[in-house]
């Protein structure tokens, strides 16, 4: 069952079905404020930090789901019906509804009893706060006098001292009602800032203070849940509604909330359009900015002009890609979804979802790492910064903060892959834009007070990579690798990572690619011998006759052997062996065939099989999952995007096509798949468990930046390298032309790939300008629109 679909465009998912099997969510942010939106109107709010700055709260783990959320209650005042703007809360008439997700709004649109609804949520580019965009029509044919109540509860602080001590945590909470500027303000008295939860007594107040608003005389309100809701009752029929029972009453304690009675009154055929403001405003600028705050989107033109340029900010980020294939779902998810998806990614730091709530987990170094290839091309500046971030999150010899807190601020915990995917970060930033420069910037190490250059952090990263080896050259696994769940393999002894080595030789590649580039010859030798010594090893111990082992536990105990009970091949190992580039092309593809029998499935390749079914100490939470889901068997999104970059690089597009459509979100039976088919989720159960087919995880994933790049730049095969754009395409052999537009150093390319004779692979000329050129790397300009004529041939 398909719950939407796309509009004619791409740029908005129509969902037509609100009961959707689990909420259907966007973000609305930008880049300071932060909301959560489900086609129910659930969700939360934060300002920076979803654990220091939470706005309002979200129950976890809860029925019905997806509770609390930014709520707007009409009621008739004649007959005393009571309905929501969203299907949820209220949960009446749901074939009355729609909700339109689009890049950075969602719509809610509703007829009820004569009344034609809409309210748009955003959040403006510039402000800390979200708007609730409100029309109401009356399509009967008498006067209607209605009730229009805004509800929010709010968290106010630190969203983990908020569950798990809401007991004493309440006596902090402070709201009243300002009758002058017709708003609810909210604040507590006592902020938690560290990071975990703690007995020590911090003496601060959060530094916010929330306001909740709106843009007609608001005739009455509630500050306290208990008393809105009724002790007895939840959001789906508050009892202060059904009563008109609204204390009005400011309050120095309890579970604080907002909900604001305004009232109006429609003509038959007339329409009449307001404004709901939630937000927040500092303590230090509180009495001087709260009015203009209040204010600033009081009318009609000024919220028009905050979402048109949401609109447009988004446009501009797609405009740096734009493709035309055959395939119409493929060119709707290269030049918007994906690219969506990746930069919340990218932006939320994947530590705020309805899956990960932002209270118990830092941001990754490796998850921030590989999310900023999504923005290098739309948004190199940031780019940038979020290098400089990372170098500051590395110690002199090379290792880093797997999670960090805050600028400085993290723990260590002895994966071995962590700091290479700093490598990743710099030499694509360096490959899009060309800035050698960031080289020469210098940040500081987390140990030396002295600053050192980008580069020296580079050659930091080396000096871990000499020094994390085990006894067959192989790096030392420590608690786990990309996949955290071979957290005890080898016991005392740490065990290696066979993975981790075809990891490490790959990203090494790229740095010796770029110390050759920029002539650094004594250091370059040095990482070549690294590099070798890698790929030798790799090929020396890791074959296992039909495919590469996954790694060495205690006593030298092969993972991911044909002699295993389970776990016999894992995927990474096999695309990453391509990745690398190791010298024997038969293995190659032995291995990549022996993917396709061993580990494809309907729904896309599992990660490792068979499942694992017992408990195994000496391997790890792998072998305590339910079998078919999660790292144990499931069909793991993320790695698939190498499993498709490694079917480019050896030439097979169809194979990699193939791969591609399976993990197409939009392909999938959505009463199976459950999650939203509009972006990437985490994983896919596999044919393992009896649940196959069901998606989980959504949105946070890392799948979203590999998929948007690897299909970009191996697929298309349009990708930038250090001497300019090469031209690579790898494509079903079925496609006979397609066209990319891509914005390069300053200037466009528009780019017609055409394929006469069915091939996957090959260039046999390239005409710049009508002009033909020599091999197939595009010459750089400066600020100019170019056509490229592509030939594929043999």
């Amino acid at each position: 069952m398909q719950y939407g679909h796309f509009s004619d465009d791409g740029k908005e998912f129509i969902i037509d079905n609100v009961e959707t099997p689990t909420p259907w969510i966007n973000y609305l942010q930008n880049g300071q404020y932060f909301a959560l939106i489900s086609n129910n109107g659930g969700g939360y709010s934060y300002i920076k930090s979803p654990l220091h700055g939470r706005i309002t709260r979200y129950r976890l783990n809860d029925v019905p789901p997806d509770r609390p959320g930014k709520y707007i209650y009409i009621k008739d005042l004649d007959s005393g019906e009571v309905w929501s703007l969203t299907w949820q809360p209220v949960g009446k008439f749901r074939e009355a509804y729609r909700v339109i997700h689009g890049f950075g709004y969602t719509r809610a649109e509703s007829h009820v009893s004569g009344i034609d609804g809409s309210v748009n949520y955003f959040v403006p580019l510039n402000d800390t706060l979200e708007i609730w965009d409100v029309k109401l029509k009356n399509t009967s044919n008498r006067r209607r006098r209605l009730a229009v109540i805004g509800y929010v509860e709010f968290a106010l602080g630190h969203a983990l001292i908020d569950i798990i001590n809401q007991c004493d945590d309440q006596h902090f909470n402070r709201i009243y009602f300002d009758r002058q500027l017709n708003s609810l303000f909210a604040t507590k008295t006592y902020w938690v800032t560290k990071n975990t939860s703690t007995q020590h007594q911090e003496n601060n107040e959060w530094d916010q203070w929330a306001f909740f608003t709106l843009n007609q005389p608001i005739k009455k309100y509630e500050t306290v849940r208990e008393q809105f809701l009724g002790f007895y009752r939840n959001e789906n029929n508050p009892l202060a509604i059904e009563r008109d029972s609204f204390s009005c009453r400011d309050r120095d304690f309890g579970n604080v909330v907002g909900a604001i009675w305004s009232e109006i009154e429609l003509e038959s055929g007339q329409e009449k359009r307001f404004h709901f403001k939630l937000g927040v405003i500092p303590k230090d600028r509180f009495d001087r900015k709260k009015k203009v705050v209040i204010e600033k989107y009081h009318s009609d033109r000024a919220v028009d002009q905050a979402l048109n340029e949401v609109k447009d900010y988004w446009e501009r980020f797609f405009s740096s890609v734009r493709v035309k294939t055959p395939d119409k779902e493929l060119n709707i998810f290269l030049n918007y979804w994906t690219p969506y998806q990746a930069k919340m990614a990218f932006d939320v730091g994947r530590v705020a979802s309805f899956y990960y709530w932002g209270i118990a987990r830092g941001y990754g170094f490796r998850d921030t790492a590989q999310d900023t290839i999504a923005v290098t091309i739309a948004h190199p500046e940031k780019a940038r910064e979020r290098i400089k971030l990372l170098a500051r999150q590395m110690f002199r010899n090379g290792s880093v903060y797997h999670h960090f807190y805050g600028d400085g601020q993290g723990e260590t915990t002895g994966h071995c892959d962590d700091p290479l995917w700093f490598i990743l970060a710099v030499s694509d930033y360096i490959k899009e834009t060309g800035d050698l420069e960031i080289l020469k910037h210098k940040e500081r190490f987390l140990d030396t007070k002295e600053e050192y250059p980008i580069l020296q952090h580079l050659l930091a990263v080396v000096n871990f990579v000499e020094n994390n080896l085990g006894k067959h050259g192989l790096p030392i696994f420590g608690r786990g690798d990309w996949n955290d769940t071979l957290d005890y393999i080898g016991g005392d002894e740490g065990g290696e990572s066979v993975w981790g080595a075809m990891f490490y030789a790959t990203l090494l590649k790229d740095l010796i690619e770029l110390l050759e580039f920029i002539g650094k010859n004594n250091e370059l030798k040095r990482v070549k011998a690294v590099q070798k010594s890698l790929t030798e090893n790799i090929e020396r111990y890791c074959w296992d006759g039909e495919w590469y082992i996954r790694a060495f536990g205690q006593d030298e105990r092969k993972i991911g052997s044909g002699e295993s009970e389970a776990g016999q091949i894992f995927l990474n190992t096999q695309s990453w062996a391509v990745l690398a580039g190791l010298p024997d092309k038969d293995r190659l593809i032995k291995a990549m065939d022996s993917v396709k029998i061993k580990l494809d499935t309907p729904y896309g390749p599992k990660i490792c099989a068979p499942a694992y079914r017992k408990i195994d100490p000496d391997i790890g939470l792998v072998t305590r999952c339910v079998p078919g889901k999660k790292e144990n068997a499931a069909v793991f999104c993320h790695p698939t995007t190498w499993l498709i970059q490694a079917e480019c690089l050896l030439g097979r597009g169809n194979h990699a096509y193939e791969y591609y459509k399976k993990l197409l979100p939009s392909n999938l039976n959505s009463s199976r798949f459950k999650t939203e088919p509009y972006v990437y989720a985490q994983y896919i159960t596999s044919d393992e468990h009896s649940t196959a087919g069901q998606a989980s995880h959504s949105w946070q994933t890392g799948t979203a930046a590999w998929m948007f790049r690897v299909t970009l730049d191996y697929l298309i095969g349009v990708r930038a390298t250090l001497k300019g754009l090469l031209i690579d395409p790898v494509i079903p052999s079925f496609w006979k032309e397609f066209s990319i537009e891509r914005v390069f150093r300053g200037s466009t390319y528009k780019i017609h790939i055409k394929n006469p004779d069915g091939l996957q692979k090959g260039v046999k000329s390239i005409k710049i300008n009508g002009k033909p050129i020599s091999g197939n790397i595009l010459p750089l300009f400066k600020n100019e629109e170019i056509d490229v004529e592509v030939l594929m041939g043999g």
